[in-house]
């Protein structure tokens, strides 16, 4: 009985300690908040352009290299972000950076509106939704400086390098299958569902599954249209190889 009530009010101490923070925001971190977990942008984007994403689809809101939950974003927590003083491997940098949000303005554009990344305009994000968005990562920062890590933007033969490296390596099915859930579920609900993402295994195989498998590969560690790259920090070579190796083993059963 002792126990079940020291384990309430720690419970209980922990939701308030959550309700504090929160209330503790100030009304444009609060607005940022919601602007994050909002794939409308609190109504402001046009639902024929919006894709059904938000920045919480690739990006945590805490520090979870410190308190990981399991999920495997594409993009590092943005926690820190107000320390970083540049985004997209330097492209977003000086005024700009604030102005954009932290890099939040490329994917206001290009992953919850789908334009074309080189026509992006990181700086196109409402004024005071940027500002909103900042607040919200001073907020949640404070000195926390967050995750380090080297942005490296990869050009076309180098995703290519990055892939056909990727292919060659042996995978393993159960543990591509994991990772799936924890990486992929977000755009691809199921291998056989279509969702932000395309369907990944259809009732007929395609004809050259290892020229698939050799796309797929490329996409994941280098991006593509809506897709975001995973950087080696956050899926490793590996952990993309056991992927492919679930996902050849379920277009396989397709043959069945």
């Amino acid at each position: 009985m002792r126990q079940f009530v020291w384990f309430s009010l720690s419970v209980a101490l922990l939701m308030s300690l959550v309700l504090v923070t929160h209330a503790q925001l100030s009304e444009k971190a609060q607005l940022g908040r919601e602007l994050f977990h909002d794939p409308t942008f609190k109504g402001t984007l046009e639902p024929k352009k919006a894709t059904g994403l938000s920045c919480a689809s690739c990006h945590a809101d805490f520090d979870d290299v410190a308190e990981p939950d399991g999920v495997i974003r594409a993009g590092h927590s943005v926690v820190g972000v107000p320390h970083r003083g540049e985004a997209k491997g330097g492209m977003i940098k000086g005024a700009d950076f604030a102005r954009a949000a932290g890099g939040g303005g490329f994917c206001y554009e290009h992953f919850l509106q789908r334009v074309p990344g080189n026509k992006v305009n990181p700086t196109a994000i409402p004024a005071e939704h940027a500002e909103a968005l900042m607040a919200y990562f001073e907020a949640i920062s404070g000195d926390n400086k967050g995750p380090q890590f080297t942005m490296a933007m990869l050009d076309d033969d180098a995703k290519k390098a990055a892939g056909e490296k990727i292919v060659a390596m042996e995978g393993d099915t159960t543990k591509g299958w994991e990772l799936f859930g924890r990486a992929c579920v977000t755009c691809h609900p199921t291998v056989r569902k279509a969702g932000i993402g395309p369907q990944l295994v259809r009732s007929r195989a395609p004809r050259d599954i290892d020229k698939t498998m050799s796309r797929w590969a490329t996409k994941i560690r280098g991006g593509g249209s809506l897709m975001p790259f995973y950087a080696s920090d956050i899926l490793s070579d590996q952990g993309i190889a056991d992927i492919l190796a679930f996902l050849r083993a379920e277009i396989e059963s397709t043959k069945k």
